[in-house]
């Protein structure tokens, strides 16, 4: 079924954009940065302006965004349990200048834990980025047996995640404490009075497009609900996770920080854990 979109897009063209305009850095982060890297793995194997693909946790949708109109792709079909995407016109006019959407861009609101492969089966490719540490580990196992079923034979599925738990801001509270691994030093009462005493600017980097939804005190309330909700997984769990459902490895990268880790973490906790703070992951069916 054509949209209001689709026809404005047939008669008209994509809409015009401009990333000169851009002043947002959240939004350049993920419109340049992440959309590069989703390209580079997913279009690496899958040609973007032919297949069908399907964002699981797709936030914002800017990453979907940059996807259409930087490299090419026709068809990407976002979900998340929030509904940040309903801002994306709003920002899409402020950051590039665009009136409407591309329509090869979909969204839809899911609720926690609910089945998508019998409305969503046979895409080509699926990506998730920065979101597979914020899924319960009870859900874990059942989402991604449905995310299976939702993939065509032969297709992709690629995982990022950055940090990850152990790694030395792997609590995603930098924005209010930049101490290394304190979170695995601290308790969460502590953790708390640092955040809930934190004053001034955030990083621009930092600042999402829902920090106005919450104001400055409803924001760190959320931050620091989002921490004690991670579910600490490691990258090796990740793998076994995925592996353990029936996807296969194709290729996956690492990467580690040089720092050096405090002595009363050494022995608590394993090397690899401390150190490995994002992994890539792409698997195939």
């Amino acid at each position: 079924m054509r949209t209001l979109n689709h026809w404005q897009e047939w008669l008209f063209g994509v809409s015009p954009w401009d990333a000169g305009k851009i002043t947002d850095e959240w939004f350049r982060a993920h419109f340049e940065y992440a959309a590069d890297v989703v390209n580079h793995w997913v279009g690496g194997v899958l040609d973007l302006p032919t297949a069908r693909l399907l964002n699981f946790g797709c936030g914002d949708g800017i990453t979907d965004l940059a996807l259409v109109l930087r490299h090419g792709a026709t068809a990407i079909h976002g979900v998340d349990i929030r509904q940040e995407y309903a801002k994306l016109p709003r920002i899409a006019r402020e950051q590039l200048g665009m009136q409407r959407l591309p329509a090869a861009l979909s969204f839809e609101t899911i609720r926690s834990g609910a089945s998508l492969a019998q409305r969503h089966a046979g895409v080509d490719g699926i990506m998730s980025w920065s979101t597979f540490e914020h899924v319960q580990r009870e859900q874990l196992t059942p989402i991604l047996r449905d995310l299976y079923a939702c993939l065509r034979p032969g297709g992709y599925f690629f995982i990022q995640i950055e940090p990850l738990f152990y790694s030395p801001f792997g609590s995603h509270l930098r924005r209010y404490d930049d101490v290394p691994w304190h979170h695995l030093l601290a308790n969460e009462e502590e953790l708390w009075k640092i955040i809930e005493a934190h004053e001034g600017p955030i990083d621009a980097a930092e600042v999402d497009f829902g920090f106005a939804d919450f104001g400055v005190d409803g924001y760190k309330k959320f931050v620091f609900n989002e921490y004690r909700a991670l579910n600490r997984l490691t990258a090796d769990e990740l793998v076994e996770a995925t592996t353990d459902v029936g996807f296969h490895v194709v290729r996956q990268e690492r990467r580690h920080l040089d720092m050096e880790v405090p002595q009363s973490l050494r022995g608590r906790y394993p090397q690899d854990w401390l150190l490995n703070n994002e992994i890539f992951l792409l698997l195939s069916k």
